[in-house]
């Protein structure tokens, strides 16, 4: 397969040993691959430690932009595209700081959406870290009835060997964790929402994905894997208030508003009492509950 031009985006906050083995396993995967660095941790230490280990390891093939604070997700990773089209790539990878992927991962994606006109994005099935044959994401759909993602494979142990023989499929959500783009999809979908500072941004990109009548696909033989902890780690109120604000930001973005009520009723009725389990078991703290509310609150004063 002709030689492509990819640039890997990756938005880097304060972890110096999974941003490192990010970078790694992504030019691992793909030999002319080009880097942006985002750094939205607004801390010089971090950032100079991680250059320096970076420039020892991976001369020349790391651009940096730095931010002088959390400007969000979205925002981020649109600083890295627009840099890496302005360089020229044909592809550009989103990739969390906290992922990583399988030497074969990037050619796979690429060569999925180069056979597919009209598909502009491509996703791996992505394991947890910590449990290599359990499904973190697979691709999914948006289910209207519950208001959320749905994905039939989440949290579901599946034998590597058997996704290697599995096909390409059409989908209608790819998480932004692990995430091929051609770059024609930015003049025809557009850029990532800088509403959403963090949470959902992905899930509204697909959405608009399909409202401007293109595909996204899932590659099952394509394998990365992602270092997460849902009850622990996204159960603090920044995390809560975030997922809480988004949802409904994304709600109020794409649905009709009859709708809209319906899926904010949601957030109450099933979403809310799932949220409280979650912090109870992770936190056991009253204050993140109160994140969570207020999260839906500001977001729909927004």
């Amino acid at each position: 397969m002709k030689q492509m031009s990819v640039y890997a985006v990756i938005v880097a906050y304060n972890r110096i040993e999974s941003t490192l083995r990010a970078i790694d396993s992504a030019i691992v995967s793909y030999d002319e691959l080009k880097l942006v660095l985002v750094d939205n941790s607004g801390n010089d230490n971090f950032f100079n430690t991680l250059k320096s280990k970076l420039e020892a390891r991976h001369v020349g093939r790391i651009l940096y932009i730095r931010n002088e604070q959390n400007v969000g997700f979205a925002k981020a990773v649109n600083q890295g595209i627009r840099l890496s089209l302005r360089k020229g790539a044909d592809y550009v990878l989103l990739l969390n700081d906290d992922a990583y992927v399988d030497k074969n991962c990037i050619p796979s994606l690429i060569y999925a959406l180069s056979n597919h006109e009209q598909s502009l994005l491509a996703g791996p099935t992505i394991f947890y870290e910590k449990h290599k044959d359990k499904v973190w994401s697979a691709g999914g759909y948006y289910n209207k009835l519950l208001g959320k993602i749905s994905m039939p494979l989440k949290n579901k142990k599946v034998d590597p060997n058997i996704l290697r023989q599995a096909e390409v499929r059409e989908v209608g959500f790819l998480t932004g964790c692990v995430l091929v783009i051609k770059s024609k999809a930015f003049g025809k979908v557009g850029f990532f929402d800088e509403d959403f500072f963090f949470y959902n941004e992905d899930v509204d990109y697909c959405l608009r994905t399909a409202k401007s009548g293109f595909k996204m696909l899932w590659v099952p033989y394509a394998f990365a894997w992602h270092d997460i902890d849902i009850i622990h780690g996204r159960t603090n109120s920044f995390a809560m208030y975030n997922i809480a604000r988004s949802s409904i930001t994304l709600g109020k973005k794409n649905f009709s508003t009859i709708y809209y009520i319906y899926y904010v009723l949601l957030r109450f009725l099933l979403h809310t009492p799932y949220r409280v389990y979650q912090i109870v078991v992770g936190r056991k703290n009253f204050n993140v509950i109160l994140s969570w509310f207020k999260g839906i609150i500001d977001g729909m004063q927004a």
